[in-house]
């Protein structure tokens, strides 16, 4: 995730303007749905049901008191990936929207950035995947539409700093302007990207060939501070603490994975927990990080940040369960019978 200074240009094709969907419907659920042999991980302490199951629902930004979700939830009008924002302190979801595709969204300097990045479900992408769209995240209406130089695949906020990543390099832009201010031409392709150090670098995931990396780069300038290989295949996401990574990577012999700490700027080896499920994600906590089976099978883990230790173990989310932080609460995305639900929920002491 070059020296080379590329001319941004403001697209105003009214193909690719969002539009505005009727809420999604939502409830507090009187027959209340949360996982199953949860009660070791934590307490359930607010439902809202959101609709049936999508594809790949996921909790992809949090800020400005809200929670942002992406999945096809409506699903009369063609497979179509929707985002909603969900308000936290009302607990209904308060706007929603549809954009042709997505690959990558993240929020900070007041916007929500949308990277559109390449075709899903076979609906073209905005201008061959070049388009970054900005966001109001209160009424998650279209502020303004940059094309970039290649595919967008990933978008991520570090402090001040608006980072995309494309096929062959990262490119940090204008969030005012979409002027792109610095490239960085990368060996290999971007597959995941995230903030880390409080702001000051951001870690990529990425891939040539069978070879997998992490790697961190300087927020501002870009510059490149250290890289490892992975000793598998990954597709993220990345958890990141205050003091590393943890990356989950699979073993494509045995259908297993193992979650991979890598501690400090330079990504020094640390920990290694094996024997997960196959399509393990982990996600950062408040103390802890969270493993969830994408695949809806496996069970739900909290471990130490920094040890991998596991403090408690309890039953799957459901395909593509995820777990998301916001000042200092915790919530759950968890599915059944391909119906999505969005939990409040108190961590148990084992997890806190």
């Amino acid at each position: 995730m070059r020296r080379i200074i590329w001319r941004v240009a403001v697209l105003t094709v009214a193909t690719i303007t969002a539009f505005t969907l009727s809420p999604v419907p939502w409830s507090n659920a009187s027959t209340p749905a949360t996982p199953p042999n949860s009660t070791s991980l934590f307490s359930v302490s607010r439902i809202l049901k959101l609709d049936t199951y999508g594809s790949d629902p996921s909790i992809v930004a949090t800020g400005n008191d809200s929670m942002f979700v992406i999945g096809t939830f409506d699903r009369s009008k063609g497979a179509v990936d929707d985002l909603i924002r969900i308000n936290l302190k009302t607990w209904r979801i308060a706007a929603a929207a549809r954009f042709p595709n997505e690959t990558s969204v993240a929020f900070g300097d007041g916007a929500l950035w949308w990277a559109t990045g390449q075709n899903a479900f076979d609906i073209p992408a905005p201008d061959n995947g070049r388009v970054l769209f900005k966001i109001d995240p209160t009424n998650l209406h279209r502020e303004s539409t940059y094309v970039l130089p290649n595919r967008t695949l990933l978008v991520t906020v570090v402090g001040s700093s608006l980072w995309v990543a494309t096929p062959t390099m990262l490119i940090r832009i204008d969030p005012g302007s979409g002027r792109v201010l610095v490239n960085v031409v990368v060996g290999f392709t971007p597959t995941d990207m995230s903030p880390s150090g409080h702001g000051k670098y951001f870690d990529v995931l990425g891939s040539s060939g069978s070879k997998q990396f992490v790697t961190t780069y300087d927020a501002t300038s870009g510059r490149r501070i250290a890289q490892r290989q992975l000793p598998g295949a990954t597709g993220g996401p990345l958890a990141t603490t205050v003091r590393g990574v943890w990356v989950a990577t699979d073993n494509l012999n045995n259908k297993t994975a193992a979650a991979r700490y890598y501690e400090g700027e330079r990504l020094v080896p640390s920990v290694i927990r094996g024997g997960y499920p196959f399509d393990t994600s982990l996600y950062p906590g408040v103390g802890v990080i969270w493993l969830v089976d994408s695949g809806g099978q496996g069970s739900t883990d909290c471990f130490d940040m920094s040890s991998g230790h596991v403090r408690a173990r309890g039953g799957p989310l459901g395909v593509w369960g995820s777990v998301a932080t916001y000042v200092g609460r915790t919530y759950v995305l968890f599915e059944r019978d391909l119906t999505d639900y969005f939990l409040r929920v108190t961590p148990s002491k084992s997890c806190s």
